[in-house]
């Protein structure tokens, strides 16, 4: 008997992938998900119908897959067989060139292997059982580090991502999918894409999310939640709540309606059906495609609405719709940073003193020996890291867009979103598209700041002052490297308010130059609105207890007339 349901959902997405996107079915894996979730028993249990690409069995029939333990996987269609492999997975066997299979420590997968006859690429397998791993701490030095865990089925809720490996895992290729998920009332399940099909019965809920757009991801989130939502232009912005509470609902509500007008007009379409905010049962940043998922206490921060929330969002153009092509480097958390973060305080007077705090960050924090190249940035785990991937990748795009002016690189971002949507995209494909639209070949500027590391520190000195003419040297101090650079000077000319603005090229150890002015200098200010990635010179650094936690070497003086138990703590906090 034909599922017309299925049938309806499977000929949508067919239409909408071939006809909207132009993206050719079978060029990804994808999956036509049933599942039933079990939190009391902390179980899944899952039939899923696979399309695979013919690319994928064109050399080989047999094809290799990685599930959660305790599965126990069957196959449900005629001819093809599934062997459990008690060899450790090795990359190559998944596609995977350079690097290892990512597998969390506290996880358990295995390994099988598909024998697929000839004239088949739909097969459907079952499995079910138990998937539960406790919350932990991550245990590195980055100072905002949450609680987090590979996978959870619980009463307290549902978080299933691909590093679960809940469902079949193939490769680290883009995936689609269609979801049913039946879950028990009162529940809400939650994913990617759109709702297609919602029905609540008095012993469960069934839902359907599709999502024929290309993934690197597939996400199942659930629990009891409370369900508000209002349309936004073409898309609908959802929040689900694991507690009534109208007045938060309508300030995300009002919220998610500014940010994906501000982002449609600066880079284009928004390219999902929705935008949730979902409320975690513990303490979480995430951002996924298509909704983003905060913990309990953070969604209640009044700051939020417009820092970190406008940085979730917009992740579904930067990593969550153009995909990062993580072995060449991750490009799109400095550039989201650039574009919310940065753009948020700019926008209200204040990008002078964020670019400072991020320069100050990479000063205090990186030295030669946790410095790296932007190519070997996958994901912040430190505060060195953070300074480096998001910090260095935000100046990279802002000193781009000073050099290219507001209108082209404003160009260069949508001609990139459209390019590369649904795609995966890296610095060379960055390069590539801002080079076509500034018309000049930006590949030395990226070779110096995607491929190097390091940055340079400036020093003046031999400022001298005639009537209208100002010479001076700049040093770049670093003795092992010498950038280029564009550097902006600033110059007070005697008896006028507004500075003498000029910007100088430097390309060498050591160069003087001499600017004619429209008047006697009184003093002249090196990059004064810290424009150019450098390290900063101590005068232009306000203390900060990042100074502290950036030292290699730290004198702590402690009191000598406390109690033992206080002693030991200032000790403790010492030794941390």
């Amino acid at each position: 008997m034909i599922d017309q349901n299925r049938l309806t959902h499977f000929l949508l997405g067919l239409s909408f992938v071939c006809c909207t996107l132009g993206i050719q079915a079978q060029d990804h894996v994808h999956h036509t998900f049933d599942i039933k979730l079990n939190p009391t028993k902390k179980q899944i249990e899952a039939t899923d119908t696979i399309t695979l690409p013919k690319s994928m069995l064109r050399e080989s029939r047999e094809v290799h897959i990685l599930l959660h333990a305790g599965l126990s996987p069957k196959v449900v269609t005629p001819g093809v067989k599934l062997e459990k492999l008690s060899e450790e997975p090795k990359a190559a066997q998944f596609g995977i060139n350079t690097g290892a299979i990512a597998i969390n420590p506290s996880l358990t997968v295995e390994h099988f292997l598909l024998a697929i006859p000839e004239g088949v690429n739909e097969i459907t397998l079952r499995y079910g059982g138990e998937i539960y791993h406790p919350m932990q701490k991550a245990g590195e030095e980055y100072a905002r580090s949450f609680s987090e865990t590979p996978g959870i089925i619980s009463e307290e809720g549902v978080y299933l991502c691909s590093s679960t490996y809940w469902f079949p895992w193939f490769n680290n290729d883009l995936v689609s999918f269609d979801m049913n998920i039946s879950t028990p009332a009162g529940w809400e399940a939650v994913s990617q894409g759109e709702r297609t099909a919602h029905k609540k019965t008095e012993k469960m809920v069934e839902v359907t999310w599709a999502s024929p757009e290309p993934q690197d991801d597939i996400y199942l989130i659930a629990a009891q939640f409370t369900e508000y939502a209002r349309a936004v232009g073409a898309a609908t912005a959802m929040v689900f709540l694991r507690a009534p509470d109208d007045a938060l609902a309508n300030k995300y509500l009002e919220t998610t309606a500014q940010y994906l007008e501000m982002y449609r007009q600066l880079i284009g379409a928004y390219p999902y059906k929705k935008f949730a905010l979902i409320e975690n049962f513990w303490e979480t940043g995430y951002g996924m495609p298509s909704f983003t998922l905060l913990g309990p206490r953070v969604i209640r921060f009044p700051f939020i609405l417009h820092s970190s929330y406008p940085h979730e969002i917009l992740h579904n153009w930067w990593g969550n719709s153009v995909y990062v092509d993580y072995e060449t480097g991750n490009w799109c958390e400095g550039l989201t940073a650039y574009l919310a973060d940065h753009l948020i305080q700019e926008q209200r007077g204040t990008g002078v003193a964020y670019r400072r705090a991020t320069l100050q960050k990479y000063t205090d924090y990186v030295k030669e020996g946790n410095d790296f190249p932007l190519t070997e940035f996958r994901s912040r785990h430190s505060s060195a890291t953070e300074a480096v991937g998001y910090g260095k990748t935000l100046m990279l795009f802002h000193m781009l867009r000073q050099q290219m002016g507001d209108a082209l690189f404003s160009r260069a971002l949508q001609r990139f979103n459209r390019q590369f949507k649904f795609k995966k995209a890296s610095f060379s494909d960055v390069e590539s598209v801002f080079s076509q639209v500034a018309e000049t070949d930006l590949k030395s500027y990226f070779k110096q700041w995607v491929e190097g590391k390091g940055a340079p520190e400036l020093m003046v000195k031999n400022v001298t002052a005639k009537e209208n003419q100002i010479k001076f040297t700049l040093v770049q101090t670093d003795d092992d490297q010498v950038f280029y650079l564009k550097i902006p000077i600033a110059v007070q000319i005697a008896g006028q308010e507004q500075m003498f603005a000029s910007v100088v090229e430097m390309d060498k150890a050591e160069a003087t130059y001499e600017i004619d002015l429209p008047g006697k200098a009184v003093q002249i200010q090196i990059d004064p609105q810290f424009d150019v990635f450098r390290r900063l010179h101590r005068e232009e650094i306000p203390p900060a207890l990042s100074q502290v936690f950036g030292a290699e070497e730290v004198v702590m003086v402690l009191p000598s007339e406390v109690s033992e138990e206080l002693l030991a703590g200032f000790k403790k906090l010492g030794e941390s």
